[in-house]
């Protein structure tokens, strides 16, 4: 297995570390973090299961959408999912994005923090009956029509980031899944389609050492050529 972080043609993934505990990896847009019961689309834990052998053990300790790329832990035993867990369960651990939204963003910063529910099948939303949501986010860039931010999640939802966003209404590039109901471009369901949006940095603490670790992924070429026609 080869360490590397420049994408070849027919990558799904890159593997950013590996050891007898986790692994760390760069995943493509596109790809299913966890299959689907009816095992329709390509999923993360299937590929990697793959490439470690039949006899791996290979747990999600987080996800990241379909549509979205970015860097994952992967934990290869239960004790190695158990304290990962706890640190996302703890908000200890890391998690920087990128995005792009739509519009042009008037403050340099700020933090959308809402409770937000909603089933599996269903969009997620802010309703008092739902969990905590954080999310802090800063301006990078403001574009013509557009806003490059960096996101830091300070709790990690289901859609988090593309729910926040929206509701705000600066919803991210690519998006139909969350933009108004009654916007033809909208969706029930996540689709395939790619999002302007990048899990760039993860940082916790190896889960038998205890020692801090941080992974980044870099600007995929895809986002990259997306940011320069902005």
């Amino acid at each position: 297995m080869t360490l590397r972080t420049r994408w070849r043609p027919g990558d799904k993934f890159l593997v950013l570390h590996k050891d007898a505990d986790i692994l760390v990896v760069d995943k493509k847009a596109g790809i299913l973090t966890v299959g689907r019961p009816s095992g329709k689309g390509l999923d993360l834990m299937h590929l990697v299961q793959e490439l470690l052998g039949a006899r791996s053990t290979v747990i999600p300790v987080h996800r990241l959408d379909r549509p979205v790329s970015g860097v994952l832990v992967i934990a290869r035993h239960a004790r190695a999912e158990h304290v990962l867990r706890q640190q996302f369960a703890a908000h200890d651990v890391e998690r920087r994005y990128i995005a792009g939204v739509q519009g042009v963003m008037e403050k340099d910063q700020g933090t959308f923090e809402s409770a937000l529910s909603g089933g599996k099948n269903l969009r997620m939303q802010s309703n008092e009956e739902g969990r905590a949501a954080i999310t802090h986010w800063r301006v990078v860039e403001r574009k013509k029509s557009a806003t490059i931010v960096e996101v830091e999640l300070e709790t990690g939802l289901r859609n988090q980031i593309r729910v926040h966003f929206s509701e705000a209404g600066h919803p991210l590039l690519g998006e139909r899944k969350y933009l108004d109901e009654d916007d033809p471009d909208s969706s029930s369901s996540q689709g395939t389609q790619r999002i302007f949006l990048h899990a760039e940095a993860l940082g916790f603490l190896h889960p038998r050492s205890g020692r801090p670790m941080r992974f980044e992924a870099p600007t995929p070429p895809d986002l990259a050529t997306w940011y320069r026609k902005l």
